[in-house]
């Protein structure tokens, strides 16, 4: 059954800061690249051109981590949804000068995205340092809570992973919390317990800084059970 977006945003819209190459990758670049629709594994195809593996990032941020990826890994598709268009418009011209066919972007809000599909979609799911809302007045606007595991666990493929990681203490003690209590997915690291760094993610400069300022940095890799 499909789960119904979200009425809490887990994002604030910040667009007001282009830089000129961004705003005209906007300009000039989106229709190549933008994913226009997520309600079944046909409109991935339609959209690529092609039938292949699709991994799907979320919070995409100025595209570090997905293009490295799509660069090093020709024959498999990616989407990267980002609600902060300034990073896509930067993503937007790396693709391009890239030569890059196999990203497509989104700046939707994840549920409204792919709200419509009841089939499994992508192979992979990254969540990379999401927005941690740290205020506790404000914990009920994080995305990782029960009802988005609940959408993802039918769009992940049974033999997919999810990847998420965060530097937030308080955030990861949550998620722990939360996926203790949902059935139908596995950590796959063990109750309770982190996982090692996925080998594939790059170190990003949002990484890089929390890192120089003495953060530590918690990840996960669920699967479906």
């Amino acid at each position: 059954m499909s789960v119904p977006f979200s009425p809490i945003r887990s994002f604030v819209r910040r667009d007001s800061r282009f830089t000129r190459a961004q705003k005209e990758a906007i300009e000039n670049d989106w229709n190549r690249y933008v994913l226009p629709r997520c309600d079944g594994r046909a409109a991935l195809v339609e959209s690529f051109g092609r039938k292949s593996p699709v991994t799907l990032e979320i919070g995409s941020g100025d595209g570090t981590c997905v293009l490295e990826l799509a660069v090093q890994r020709p024959d498999e598709n990616f989407v990267a949804v980002e609600v902060h268009r300034p990073g896509l418009g930067r993503l937007l011209n790396r693709a391009k000068s890239g030569r890059l066919s196999n990203i497509r972007v989104s700046d939707q809000d994840i549920f409204e995205l792919i709200d419509p599909a009841i089939e499994p979609l992508f192979e992979k799911i990254m969540i990379f340092f999401p927005d941690p809302w740290p205020k506790r007045r404000h914990h009920k606007r994080r995305m990782l809570q029960a009802r988005f595991f609940d959408l993802m666990e039918s769009r992940l493929h049974r033999h997919g992973r999810m990847f998420v990681a965060t530097d937030s203490r308080s955030y990861a003690d949550s998620i722990l919390k939360t996926m203790e209590s949902l059935p139908r997915w596995v950590n796959l690291a063990g109750a309770g317990q982190f996982a090692p760094r996925a080998a594939f993610r790059p170190i990003t400069r949002f990484e890089s800084r929390a890192l120089a300022a003495g953060a530590t940095v918690f990840d996960f890799c669920f699967a479906r059970r």
